[in-house]
């Protein structure tokens, strides 16, 4: 029996003195200067944020840049100084010109850093949007960890776009606001309370929406480009039971953008979107068009995006099933709608109905 005891002493003492915890001996890199910008011709829409990396170990958030200088630089043309909100968060007074080229110029303690020069493509627009019934498949878990396959009906929604020489290359953002409406119950012998009018956004949180021509097509449209997929089942994004979906806003923001925008979007696209899997891209380093002049040396992060904008806002019914007749309607009319909320006895400024 001591035999058998000293055995497996020396059985768990071999384990536990093979267990070490490795901790790679990584470089602490001298900070990095990220640029984040995006300049349109809606003035609501520029902006250039500055900021310094943290290396591996360091938790907090990348730093803020103070002091720092920004210049929009038309080619030919004046120059814009960025006014600095404090936090390297600097927005401009007027906005570029479709038609004009431009190049970012940044100023930090000792360094100059410049983009390459873009031409601002003219302001995009949509030919067509519509709508098609689509079936999205999706897996879940169940309660014993098994993946289970999830078919959700509902529309897709799709946008027809020109291509042009002046404007190849496309990016959307898309916000659909459901309108929703809650019928309190009445109180015995006394009239019914006034109806909540709701609202709730939802985002494509997913990869960039990038649209162009296909490779080796001579087209001279964009054509059944998918922007979002919506269900029909209004409850699978609300809250309550009780709340009873009354159709959709659907916000679309449309940037014209250019070639290297493009292609740098798509290079994020692929990173983004890898999943581990033997066929997935090699990760790498996405590098932007900004170069630091005064010491080539020198590593900078970001991207000079110089895109034309405009907004299209449309109400849509999609009904409850394939068999439903979908209302469409584009809006002309811009009010500001929060991400959420109701209003109890009166409908928002927004509301739309068919």
């Amino acid at each position: 029996m001591r035999k058998e005891i000293i055995y497996l002493a020396l059985f768990l003492a071999l384990f536990t003195s093979c267990e070490e915890y490795y901790k790679p001996d990584l470089d602490v890199v001298p900070s990095t200067l990220v640029v984040e910008s995006q300049l349109t011709n809606n003035p609501a829409k520029n902006f250039v944020k500055l900021s310094m990396t943290q290396d591996f170990y360091n938790t907090t958030a990348n730093q803020d840049v103070v002091g720092a200088e920004v210049e929009l630089v038309q080619v030919g043309g004046p120059v814009q100084n960025g006014i600095d909100g404090g936090t390297g968060y600097f927005t401009f007074p007027s906005s570029p010109i479709p038609g004009k080229k431009y190049f970012l110029r940044v100023k930090n303690q000792k360094d100059i850093y410049e983009s390459e020069t873009i031409l601002m493509p003219p302001v995009p627009q949509i030919d067509t949007l519509y709508t098609v019934h689509n079936i999205e498949k999706s897996y879940r878990t169940d309660a014993f960890g098994s993946p289970q396959l999830v078919e959700t009906p509902g529309r897709k929604i799709y946008i027809d776009a020109p291509i042009t020489s002046a404007l190849k290359y496309y990016r959307f953002d898309s916000r659909a606001v459901l309108q929703w409406v809650y019928s309190p119950p009445a109180p015995p012998f006394m009239p019914p309370p006034p109806p909540w009018y709701g609202w709730k956004s939802i985002y494509d949180r997913g990869t960039f929406n990038i649209a162009g021509p296909k490779e080796f097509s001579s087209s001279d449209k964009v054509t059944k480009h998918p922007i979002v997929s919506l269900a029909y089942d209004t409850q699978l994004y609300l809250d309550s039971t009780s709340q009873v979906g009354a159709g959709w806003v659907l916000i679309l923001d449309e940037y014209g953008t250019t070639k290297s925008s493009y292609d740098f979007h798509e290079k994020l696209n692929k990173q983004l979107s890898a999943d581990g899997s033997l066929f997935d891209p090699v990760l790498t380093q996405v590098y932007g068009n900004i170069k630091c002049t005064s010491d080539p040396t020198k590593t900078v992060l970001g991207f000079f995006e110089l895109n034309s904008y405009r907004q299209y806002r449309y109400f849509l019914n999609l009904g409850v099933d394939e068999g439903s007749q979908a209302v469409q309607r584009r809006l002309n009319r811009y009010p500001d709608i929060p991400y959420e909320g109701h209003l109890i006895g009166e409908q928002p400024l927004f509301w739309e109905s068919n």
